[in-house]
């Protein structure tokens, strides 16, 4: 398997004067894993994405000082423009470890020495959505579903939810055995996410057009198979994009409440659930905790946006970098993730006609950055 030199190419951003670190050139599509899925290892010091290079989709590793680049996998070509959608693998940080599927298959990879175990493998017309690890490392958790078939030319993610595909929650041991299945239904169940600190908790939703779902958030005790809603939703309020704070003491998400736009949290016992109110639509948030929220702005615009927490709300959204992003498939998503030392966020963008995989620090003094609203194109 190949090793890459250094592709990084650094550069300010012309209207926000934010330091932009652009880590793949290659000319085939790099991506940053999906936002609530951990890419960092080494203490945040290295990094797991995927790439088209080669003419085959494949996981590879960076070292953010460096930019060395070093592939991990080394995967059969796949009808194009078939992928093995390797963007939702799960990076276990702490142990160096990374789990994802191809095909039917669950593999848990140790990145060090690269060797490659099978897990789990699907039945027969079943697919698989995002993965997760538990706090512990012991267990991967994901969600899968019967593909339905669906027809050319219409929305598939509303065709998906309409079929209420029987879908199951798993439990896989990390060191080999028999999958758990930890929840099931017949409706499209997706985002299954680990807390970062209680190997016995995990959030999912009922995936589909938000407005039309029953209910989105739910979290699960593992141990007593309890499951409870978090969030009840109002009559014309919808949220969406949950995550795990760092600390797992809360659930982050966004959404729309009438005219309202929405930054909250809820904590897992659905006990204390806090909603801002926040000028700007977004498209994707993330945050480690509630005082800095970073946003994509595929909603309405091309910059990374900054949402600062003052006293009892969130401040004018500071313009970060523009990311320039088409947005025109899920691998094409922006995504933006803060790295574990919450100073850069990680991102994806097309701009410069191949998607690549981007960091850009964030200053100390957040009041260097312009306002969004400042800006002639948002």
């Amino acid at each position: 398997m190949q090793k890459y030199a250094s592709e990084k190419v650094t550069y300010a951003d012309p209207n926000t004067g934010a330091e932009i670190t652009r880590l793949t050139g290659w000319r085939a599509n790099s991506n940053h894993l999906y936002f609530t899925n951990n890419s960092f290892y080494d203490g945040g010091q290295r990094i797991v994405f995927e790439s088209d290079r080669g003419n085959a989709v494949n996981l590879f590793s960076l070292e953010l000082a460096s930019g060395e680049i070093e592939q991990l996998t080394d995967l059969p070509p796949q009808p194009y423009p078939k992928d093995y959608g390797l963007h939702v693998a799960f990076v276990d940080g702490a142990n160096a470890v990374c789990v994802f599927f191809v095909d039917r298959v669950l593999y848990r990879l140790d990145i060090r020495t690269k060797s490659l175990e099978p897990l789990y493998e699907m039945p027969e017309g079943y697919g698989n959505h995002i993965l997760s690890v538990t706090a512990d490392g012991g267990h991967v958790l994901t969600s899968i579903h019967e593909r339905p078939q669906l027809k050319p030319g219409k929305d598939p993610f509303r065709q998906m939810f309409e079929a209420h595909p029987h879908s199951m929650i798993l439990r896989i041991p990390m060191a080999g055995g028999a999958a758990q299945v930890i929840w099931e239904e017949d409706t499209m169940l997706a985002h299954v996410n680990a807390s970062p600190v209680d190997p016995d908790l995990f959030t999912f939703c009922h995936e589909g057009p938000w407005a039309l779902v029953d209910h989105r958030l739910w979290l699960g005790r593992i141990s007593t198979g309890k499951i409870i809603k978090l969030h009840p939703c109002e009559a014309g309020e919808n949220i969406g994009h949950e995550y795990w704070f760092a600390d797992g003491q809360w659930i982050g998400y966004h959404g729309i409440k009438g005219d309202r736009k929405q930054l909250g949290r809820v904590s897992p016992d659905g006990k204390t659930d806090l909603a801002y109110a926040f000028p700007f639509q977004t498209g994707h948030i993330f945050s480690r905790d509630e005082h800095l929220v970073v946003g994509d702005g595929t909603r309405d615009g091309k910059y990374l946006r900054l949402w600062r927490l003052i006293g009892d709300g969130y401040e004018q959204p500071r313009a970060l970098c523009a990311h320039n992003c088409s947005c025109k498939r899920q691998r094409a998503h922006v995504h933006p993730a803060l790295t574990p030392d919450g100073k850069s966020v990680l991102y994806t963008s097309d701009e410069t006609g191949y998607e690549q995989v981007y960091l850009v620090r964030i200053p100390e003094d957040l009041t260097e950055l312009p306002m969004l609203d400042t800006l002639s194109k948002l």
